[in-house]
Parts: structure tokens; C-alpha cells; sequence
């Protein structure tokens, strides 16, 4: 992808595609070129479609539904939700808002066979329905091109037990295949989690070989004997162990004959609290990075980490395991103290792990017995979706914590050659406050630098494009693209021949890119090399017509260094295939080293620059863009020494004063570089937390110079260094060094420091801020009915009419002195009980700040129904935690009794006594008496009526007729109440239903019974008419329908 493309007006969305109600992709497109043939995209459903695109045109090739897709409702759960936004009507018809669980991690391609494989969940027997028991997952192997399955496949994963203890086995049902998959010597693994962590589940590893016949070639559990729980029968009693593997959809990353995964929360706890090297046996696998060895097809452990707190983490459901490894580029990152391969992971917890992937560390093995790691890094709130990395110009990786700027670190290096990531900007906009942001996706252009562009996709705002490097005012430079409107979760770009393609959050799949009707074909970038300040350096742009051009208007620039003359291109018409070309200088010999960050002429320094040129026309033919962009691109060189310091300002956040972190305190870094020609010399360090004074000409007055004691430097302030160069340090063009900062304090405070590093090079200056907090304080309480907070209780709303809604909060305060956390939330979603803002109120995710409180509605929306029916009770639960450690899982209970209106004559309870049965057809005649009420008729007066004259049923039909009698109707005349065919309005009540209008073949009737009553009635005789029935070979036309009723 050029940037000077992404960042023209040509570039925009080519096409987009829906297909069936309700149909959604949780797995990503993918872009695939079958050998000789076009591009193709190929996407996997929620629905268990698979389909086939011209990835140009978006033109369908092929589609197919490999078996009916698991049902949501059948779990009750809303990790991959697909929510009603509000309440159009009181009828809630299941049908017209059914969710479903089918394809839900990315499948793989092998391009050496051009098939597809991927997992989907549906039911045994390929039903339709069946509940959790009947939930199966089946392995898949397609022919891309024309979707059929290959020989030997679908294979059923259910019923295989874990190699590593086999007493557990797998159940489709109780599991979530949520993140992509991952090939590797012929065999395809996958990983399980679970739902909601509902259920007997345990986190599970699946190898599926690609050769037919050879089926599942391991099945590894990430809890097992001795220490996991032991295995129970039971498959809705959560005793499994847990240790589900989701990482937002990333896939396990490889290298060659390993896999890595992440893993969330779990039971067991071998290690407690007894540090343990990560190559020794673990049995419980939660909140682990897994370094899990697949040679031939076999899954074992071979390393983990796990972080000195999990059993905190696990108590506040901060999941390591809300993103994947990212395995990073070897040639780049890497240090040259023997760490030849690095891995990023970064979950719930909001701390990045950096970790050295041939040792991942182990368990409390690192200094005070805490984390052996490479580096720790504080994002500010829980990640989703994992990071990214960048391994040109000088290797970045980037990740967007919830409700934050996506963050943007640079690799450096310690004095001893150890690697060491410091934050060097970010970008001005925020991610979605809510779960669902994507892993950040950087491209380049045919892997040139200055042509990267980093991809984040969001829930809220779609997706976003950025310069990958951050500008000198450690700013994301944001490219301009069309919206999209909010994407899916977990989502990032797929890319082919000059697009990409994302799927929406309105069932979209969408295609962007530049239009190939382009007029012109140009050297693309055109690339200066080495340019000194002072000096100026030309290059001739070569162009070739693509259509007949009627006139060349003018070639314009975005940065005023690059120029060009419009008196250089050529004059009048070009043919198709006429060539020709112009001069383009990029002239610094007006600019010299304007090193003052945040200057209206803003930052001048040495390094990669990239720009661009637009060359504008007027075609002759039509339909063709009338503009062609150019990247421009090179390298400004300083021939003095340049100190260089990244990023202006380290904010640590807080520290919670008396938690286990507060003993060794927060970590970061900064660069300090030399990005001129010449050796840089350090001069000396000054700090203060005052304002920055100029007067002393840099010099260090005003400022307190940083003293050393042993190998630790007292930047003041609470802050320390444990490798700062000392003065008289040398620089040499070109290095750079990453200083490692921490802050500490036990008192309860904001703290900021400035220090200021003199050079030879140049004066720069870096902030440091912090704060020391109490722990975060979590209250829950729920609204009463007189509007008052009950704290710890249920949410009763009493009895609800039919027909009617009524809504309580359920609120969530922060009663301590640092920001809470909420990192679990599960809210009820049930046709009558559900949450008004399921996505947005107390998500996962959410910060509330010291003092403050977050609301969530909660809906009672009880579905009309006819009255006289008996009341029904709807319950569910909130399920929530939050890093307060006290806090705990909370099942917030929320219940409510709906009641239908009782009419005619009642108990003394306010019971109806006659109870409502259905509506039946009135052929032959069901009741022997009419009562012709006229315009005093409904179903009441009719019933007391009845009553009054000794009759055991009651029915009204046409409004205002009363029927009674007392023999039961015949079942075959009922139908179910779907059909709404008793919908004509009593005379003297027209919000009650006083039978139907006859015209179709299928009529119905009101039933209501009252056995106390009347002792000797035929009891079974009408029961009959509780069910509903398949009425077969009823033809009759012209025939009353009637609301019956049974005392």
C-alpha cells in the first residue's frame, strides 16, 4: 500500500457486499491468488456460509452453508453478541432475532493444495437446534475453488481425549474456537475457550492433520491431573479448569516446529506462590504464555511464563490471555546480548510483556521474585487484540489499550546490548471505550521505509490509518481515508493488489482502495537517498501515459522542500504510451537544524522523510482518475552531531500505594540517540519540576544536577535511573541507547520531573509524571422501586404486567483512590429480561475514575400475551469484577414475575378462575350457548356470565358474542398462537381479543380452565388443550373463530 495512494482522494471504497439476515463475520477475510487464476476473498460466517468474491468487483463465485449453525440462545451468553439496539415493539419473536455460533476463528489457506481449512460449530447430526449437550465441532477442508469439501473431510473433533490427561475430553458444546489457525508441517491447530467461562470447560489445543485419513494427531488440555480440578460429568458445573485460549482472534504464533498461545483465567494454581522455572512440568495452565512443541503433529510443553500475580489476576478476571503472542521480525528485534528472538503479549492486565522467546521466564524468577522478563511495559488499561510491529527504520511495535491512543514504542538498546522498547508517541484520536479493537496492522510499500502505515480497526470508529513513525512531537500522523462506520470485533485489514477488505458491524464486507483506472504510470516511490542540510539534490521522475491525455495542469507538492516546476512538464495532448519526464529537487539548502519541538515551523531533524507529488490532468477519455499521487522519500543528513531524545514526556500512571507492585515500582524508558554525522559527547543532566527556564542559556541553572550512587541515578522526584550514561560518554553516529526510568513512592501524591541532558549536540529536555494512589474501591448496588440503593443485593422488580417495560439501574461506584477497572461483565440479554446497552454500560473494559459511578438500564420487557394466563418468573444474572482484588465475581440476581391481566371472576388472591387455554376453531360448534352481549362484551363480563349460569367454558367471538358450555373442544382444532388469529377487539374493551375473523383455513380459540371448581370435570380431556398442535387437512372456509375459555 503507497501512501501517497492511501492519502489521495482516489483512494475511497470500491464496493460492498451484504448477504443473509443476521450474518456477520467474526473471522477475518482473506485474500488469495490461486495459481493462474484471479484474486479471490474468501470469507466464513457466524452462519457457517463460506463464499468466494472477485476480490476486484466483489462479483460472488461461489457460496455454501456446511452445516446449520449453533444457536446463541442455547448458551445464554454474550461473548460474541449480535444485540437488538432498542425495543421497535413489546413482541419479541425469537425467530426474528436468533444469534448464532458457527465459524468464529479465521481459517488457513494452504496455498500449496488451494485449500481452506477452519472449524464450525453446530449440532450432532447436522440439527438445526439441540442445546449445549448436542453442541459439536466439526474440522473442514475445502477446495477454494469451488467450496466442496476434500476427500476425507469434515472430520467431528468431539469425543477425542487430551493426550496430556485423558479423562478430559472434548465437547463441542461447552467451547469457543474463537482465534485464527495456524498450519505448520501439515497439520492445523486450533484453540478453545469457553463461553462466558459458563460451563465444564477446559482450554484445549487441537492438532488436525491435513491428510485425509489421519484425523485429530493431538489434543493437549491447559489444565490437567494432578492439580486442575478433577473431571465431573456434569457439563454445566464450571469444574473443568478453565484456562480458555480466545487472544481476541489472534492466532497462535509460529515459528517453525512450536506454537505459542496465551491463556486466560483458571483453577488449580500448581505453583501458588513457590517460583518455578518455565521448563519444568505445569499441570495448570492459566494466565500463561505456553510455548507448546508441535513436532509431528504432537503437542507438549516445552516453556511458559506466568506472571507473578496471576492468582490476583485470576481473582479480578484480567486475562493475559485477551491477545496472542506477536512473535517479532528476528533480523531487527533482537539484542546483542544473546536475546535473538522476542515476543509481545498483552492482555486485560494492561501490562505489555516482553519477553525473550527461547526462555519466556517462568515463574517468579526475576529480581525480588517477580517477572523474568526482557521488559514490562504499563499501557494505561486492558488490551484486546495483542500488538503489532513495524521492523523498518528501526523497529516499533504499537497497541491500543480500551478507551486510549494507540501507543507507539521504539526498540532501543541498554548499555550491555540488551533490547528495550521506549514509548515515542501516539496517536491524538481514542479508541472505542468498549471491547472490540483489532490488532494494529502495519504495511509498507515493497517493504521500502518511510511507506509504512499503520491499520487499526474499531468497534466505534472503523477503521483508521496513521503514519507508521510518529512525526518529531511523538504524534501518529493521520492519514485521511472514507469512513466506514464501526467494524467488528477483532478485526484487521486483509490485503490484495492494492486494497484491503474489513467487515462492518452492518453485516458489510467492504473493499477499499484506489481506483486501477489511473492515467498515468510513474516511478513510485521516487527515493533521494542521503540528502546533507545545506545542500540540494534532483531527480527526473519518469511517467508513461496510459490514455490519451489532453493536457498535463500541474504537478503540486505537500512539503515545500520538494519542488518542481509546472514549466517542465510537457505541453499539450499525450497518446496511450507516450513517455516523458520532469525534474524534482529536494532542496535543503535553506534549512538547517530546527530542533524546537512544537514550534509553528515545527521539527527539522536527520532521518527518513516521506512526502508526496500530484500530478493533475485532463483526460481524453472518460472515467479515468484526473490525478496520479507519487511518493517522495529520503534521508536528511546532519554533518554535526544530533542528540535526538524520544519521547518528550514518560507518564507512568499510577501506583497504587501497599499493592504487591508498589515495592519495586513502575518501569519505562527513553531513547537517548545520536542521529547526526559526528560523535555526540554528554555533557551533564539537570532535573527540577518547575517550569523549563531558558535563561541560563542552557547551562543548568535553575535545575539540581543528577547524582549517582552505585550504578542507581537519582533523577529526583521519585525517579531513578539504573543505566544512565554518565558524563563524558560518547555517542557515535548513528547509536542509540535506551535509559531505563522507574518510579516509586509511598506516599500518596502527583509527581512530575524534568530533566534536561546537555550535549554537544544539543540540549533537549524529557518530563516524567506520576502518581501514588490508594487501590481502587468497587461498591455494586441496585436500584430499588422507590428509586432509592440497595448495595450487595438483587434486583427484584416484583410482579410486571404483560405488555409493559420497566427499567432500574444497576450501578457501579468507585468508593478508593485510584481508577477502577472493570474486567469482567457479562449482562443479561434474555427476550424479557435484558440489558438496554449490553455493548456500551459497564463493559469490559471500562475505567471509572476516583469518586464516580457507571449506570447500566436494565430492562424488564414483559411480551404481550392474552390474559388470564398464569404468571411467569424471568430471572438472570449480571455477572461483573473489576481489580479491586476484594471485590471478587459478583452474580448480580435480577428476577421478575410477569403476570398477564386477571378478568372476570377471581379468587381471593386476585386470581382469574377461569384460565386462559388457546384459540380454537369454531367448526363444528365448540360451546352450546350464545349470550349475545352486544356492545357490553369482553372476556370478563363474558366469563361471569358463564359462571353465573353453571357453565365450565367461556369463549367470545365477532366482538360482541359470549359463548359457554361444558365440554372440552377437540385438540385438532387448535393452532398455535404464533399464527395471531383471534385478533378482534371485545366491543367494550378493544385492548382485549374477542375472537377472530374465520377467512383462513387454520382458526383458533380461547381456552380457560378452573378445576377447584368443579371436581368432577374430565381433567385430561382438557389438558388436550394446553398443547400445540400440527393441524393436517383442514380446509374450511367461513367459519367463526373464538376465545375460549375454562372454569
Amino acid at each position: 500500500m503507497q501512501p501517497a495512494i492511501v492519502s489521495s482522494p482516489s483512494f475511497g471504497i470500491l464496493w460492498t457486499n451484504q448477504y443473509n439476515a443476521k450474518e456477520k463475520w467474526y473471522a477475518k477475510p482473506l485474500v488469495y491468488t490461486p495459481p493462474g487464476q484471479k484474486q479471490l476473498v474468501f470469507t466464513a460466517s457466524n452462519q457457517n456460509w463460506i463464499r468466494t468474491v472477485d476480490a476486484v468487483t466483489g462479483t460472488p463465485i461461489n457460496a455454501r452453508q456446511v452445516n446449520p449453525p449453533f444457536l446463541q440462545s442455547d448458551i445464554g451468553c454474550t461473548d460474541m453478541p449480535d444485540y437488538i439496539g432498542e425495543y421497535v415493539t413489546l413482541v419479541i419473536h425469537e425467530e426474528d432475532h436468533q444469534l448464532f455460533l458457527g465459524i468464529a476463528g479465521t481459517p488457513v489457506i494452504d496455498p500449496n493444495t488451494n485449500t481452506a481449512y477452519f472449524f464450525a460449530k453446530g449440532y450432532k447430526n447436522n440439527a438445526a437446534s439441540g442445546g449445549v449437550a448436542n453442541g459439536v465441532y466439526k474440522f473442514y477442508a475445502v477446495n477454494i475453488l469451488d467450496l466442496t469439501d476434500r476427500p476425507g473431510f469434515p472430520i467431528l473433533i468431539d469425543g477425542h481425549n487430551a493426550d496430556n490427561d485423558p479423562t478430559r475430553y472434548f465437547i463441542g458444546g461447552t467451547v469457543l474456537q474463537r482465534p485464527s489457525l495456524t498450519l505448520v508441517n501439515g497439520v492445523v491447530y486450533g484453540t478453545f475457550g469457553g463461553h462466558c467461562d459458563l460451563f465444564n470447560y477446559t482450554g484445549m489445543v487441537a492438532g488436525v492433520s491435513t491428510t485425509p485419513g489421519k484425523g485429530v494427531t493431538g489434543m493437549f488440555a491447559m489444565e490437567s491431573s494432578p492439580y486442575a480440578p478433577p473431571v465431573v460429568s456434569d457439563i454445566f458445573k464450571q469444574q473443568g479448569g478453565k484456562a480458555g485460549i480466545w487472544m481476541s482472534g489472534m492466532a497462535p504464533a509460529t515459528d517453525g516446529s512450536r506454537i505459542f498461545v496465551v491463556t486466560g483465567n483458571g483453577m488449580g494454581h500448581e505453583n501458588k506462590d513457590t517460583p518455578a522455572s518455565g521448563r519444568s512440568k505445569l499441570s495448570t495452565l492459566d494466565e500463561v504464555v505456553a510455548n507448546l512443541d508441535v513436532t509431528g503433529g504432537k503437542i507438549a510443553l516445552q516453556d511458559y511464563f506466568e506472571p507473578y500475580e496471576y492468582i490476583g489476576m485470576d481473582a479480578g478476571d484480567r486475562d493475559l490471555g485477551s491477545g496472542g503472542v506477536a512473535l517479532l521480525d528476528p533480523t531487527v528485534f533482537k539484542g546483542t546480548n544473546g536475546i535473538s528472538r522476542l515476543g509481545v503479549t498483552i492482555g486485560k492486565n494492561g501490562k505489555a510483556y516482553i519477553m525473550n522467546a527461547d526462555n519466556l521466564g517462568g515463574f517468579k524468577l526475576g529480581p525480588g521474585a517477580t517477572d523474568n522478563l526482557v521488559q514490562t511495559i504499563i499501557a494505561g488499561n486492558a488490551v484486546f487484540g495483542g500488538a503489532g510491529s513495524y521492523p523498518l527504520e528501526g523497529g516499533y511495535i504499537y497497541f491500543t489499550p480500551v478507551g486510549l491512543p494507540t501507543l507507539v514504542y521504539k526498540l532501543g538498546h541498554d548499555q550491555n546490548g540488551g533490547p528495550l522498547f521506549s514509548k515515542v508517541g501516539q496517536s491524538t484520536d481514542v479508541s472505542a471505550g468498549r471491547v472490540g479493537v483489532g490488532v494494529p496492522t502495519i504495511t509498507s510499500y515493497k517493504g521500502q521505509p518511510g511507506t509504512g502505515i499503520l491499520w487499526v480497526t474499531d468497534v466505534d470508529g472503523g477503521l483508521r490509518a496513521y503514519n507508521a513513525v510518529p512525526d518529531a512531537n511523538g504524534k501518529l500522523v493521520k492519514i485521511n481515508i472514507p469512513p466506514t462506520g464501526g467494524l467488528n470485533k477483532f478485526q484487521r485489514p486483509a490485503f490484495g493488489d492494492g486494497r484491503l477488505y474489513v467487515t462492518d458491524n452492518k453485516n458489510r464486507l467492504i473493499c477499499m482502495g484506489s481506483p486501477v483506472s489511473l492515467p498515468l504510470n510513474c516511478t513510485s516511490p521516487l527515493n533521494f537517498g542521503d540528502v546533507t542540510f545545506g545542500s540540494a539534490k534532483t531527480l527526473q521522475l519518469q511517467c508513461t501515459a496510459l490514455i490519451p491525455i489532453t493536457k498535463l495542469n500541474g504537478v503540486t507538492t505537500l512539503d515545500a522542500t520538494f519542488q518542481v516546476s509546472n514549466a517542465s512538464l510537457p505541453q499539450g495532448s499525450l497518446k496511450a504510451g507516450d513517455t516523458f519526464q520532469f525534474p524534482v529537487v529536494w532542496n535543503l539548502t535553506k534549512e538547517g537544524v530546527k530542533d524546537d519541538t512544537g514550534a509553528s515551523f515545527g521539527s527539522v531533524a536527520p532521518g527518513v522523510k516521506s512526502s508526496s507529488l500530484l500530478i493533475l490532468t485532463t483526460n481524453g477519455v472518460p472515467q479515468y482518475s484526473n490525478s496520479l499521487p507519487v511518493t517522495l522519500q529520503g534521508n536528511e543528513v546532519s554533518n554535526a552531531p544530533f542528540l535526538s531524545v524520544s519521547p518528550a514526556e514518560v507518564d507512568f500512571g499510577g501506583i497504587v500505594v501497599g499493592s504487591p507492585g508498589a515495592a519495586t515500582g513502575l518501569d519505562s524508558s527513553f531513547i537517548l540517540a545520536n542521529i547526526g554525522s559526528s560523535p555526540l559527547k554528554i555533557l551533564g543532566y539537570g532535573y527540577t519540576n518547575g517550569d523549563l527556564d531558558d535563561d541560563d542559556g542552557g547551562t543548568g541553572g535553575g535545575y539540581t544536577n543528577v547524582t549517582r550512587q552505585g550504578s542507581i541515578s537519582n533523577l529526583g522526584y521519585g525517579f531513578t535511573s539504573s543505566d544512565l550514561p554518565t558524563a563524558g560518554s560518547i555517542v557515535g553516529s548513528g547509536q542509540s541507547l535506551t535509559v531505563p526510568i522507574n518510579f516509586k513512592s509511598n506516599k500518596v501524591g502527583n509527581y512530575q520531573d524534568l530533566l534536561q541532558i546537555w550535549t554537544n549536540g544539543g540540549t533537549k529536555n524529557i518530563l516524567f509524571t506520576g502518581s501514588a494512589t490508594t487501590a481502587p474501591i468497587a461498591e455494586v448496588a441496585v436500584e430499588t422501586s422507590e428509586h432509592g440503593w440497595n448495595v450487595n443485593g438483587e434486583m427484584d422488580f416484583g410482579t410486571v404486567l404483560a405488555g409493559t417495560v420497566v427499567t432500574r439501574r444497576l450501578r457501579l461506584c468507585n468508593k478508593g483512590g485510584s481508577p477502577l477497572l472493570i474486567t469482567k461483565s457479562k449482562p443479561p440479554i434474555d427476550a424479557e429480561l435484558r440489558a438496554e446497552n449490553p455493548t456500551s454500560d459497564l463493559h469490559e473494559g471500562q475505567s471509572i475514575p476516583v469518586g464516580e459511578c457507571a449506570y447500566a438500564p436494565i430492562d424488564i420487557a414483559a411480551a404481550p400475551q392474552a390474559a388470564n394466563l398464569p404468571s411467569h418468573e424471568v430471572s438472570d444474572v449480571w455477572v461483573l469484577n473489576t481489580d479491586d482484588l476484594t471485590f471478587g465475581v459478583r452474580e448480580v440476581e435480577i428476577k421478575a414475575t410477569i403476570a398477564s391481566r386477571q378478568l372476570g371472576p377471581k379468587y381471593d388472591n386476585g386470581t382469574a378462575r377461569y384460565t386462559y387455554l388457546g384459540c380454537y376453531l369454531d367448526q363444528p360448534r365448540l360451546m352450546e350457548k350464545n349470550f349475545n352481549l352486544g356492545n357490553s362484551n369482553e372476556n370478563g363480563i363474558c366469563q361471569k356470565t358463564c359462571l353465573e349460569k353453571g357453565f365450565r367454558f367461556a369463549s367470545t367471538e365477532y366482538h360482541i358474542e359470549c359463548w359457554c358450555g361444558n365440554k372440552a373442544p377437540n385438540v385438532t382444532q387448535f393452532t398455535s398462537e404464533s399464527a395471531k388469529k383471534c385478533t378482534f377487539g371485545c366491543a367494550n374493551d378493544t385492548t382485549q381479543a374477542c375472537g377472530g375473523d374465520g377467512t383462513c383455513p387454520m382458526r383458533r380459540f380461547l381456552l380457560v380452565k378452573l378445576a377447584k371448581l368443579y371436581k368432577d370435570i374430565d381433567i385430561a380431556d382438557v389438558d388436550l388443550a394446553y398443547g400445540d398442535f400440527n393441524i393436517i387437512n383442514v380446509n374450511i372456509i367461513n367459519v367463526k373463530i373464538v376465545n375460549v375459555n375454562y372454569v
